[in-house]
């Protein structure tokens, strides 16, 4: 017979290998790494595309918690790019995204290719498909 020791830990390594937060967290990272230069980008053109009018909304157009949002405005209204009374970009601030794009493009170009178009789509399908089961919950 085992150890209960042991076959704890053996639950614990298949519950790592397993969870899902760990999962999704280390594909993140990785893509956002994949992106590096162009992530800030994405917050520029959330502001840019005027869907956002107040903090709340934006966090949740980018699935950000508002501090980190916060914090992240912060950077970029020291630097100019977003007006400091609004969520709304400056003229420095449409500049910066608009030299941004191409890098962003590429990058989502590079992204796809990597996967092929038809399992980018089916991630796609199966990342909403999770999120709406997850927000369906009571």
């Amino acid at each position: 017979m085992s150890d209960p020791t042991e076959a704890t830990i053996a639950r614990y390594r298949d519950a790592v290998l397993a969870c899902a937060v760990m999962n999704f967290r280390q594909m993140a990272r990785a893509v956002t790494a994949h992106y590096d230069a162009a992530t800030q980008l994405n917050l520029l053109m959330a502001i840019e595309s005027e869907a956002a009018t107040t903090i709340t909304d934006l966090a949740e157009i980018l699935a950000m918690d508002r501090t980190t949002l916060t914090r992240n405005l912060k950077l970029l209204r020291d630097r100019g790019l977003v007006e400091k009374k609004r969520i709304a970009l400056t003229a420095r601030g449409r500049r910066s995204a608009a030299a941004a794009l191409p890098l962003w493009e590429g990058a989502q170009r590079q992204f796809v290719k990597s996967l092929g178009r038809r399992r980018w789509a089916a991630l796609l399908d199966e990342l909403s498909a999770a999120r709406a089961s997850l927000e369906s919950r009571p």
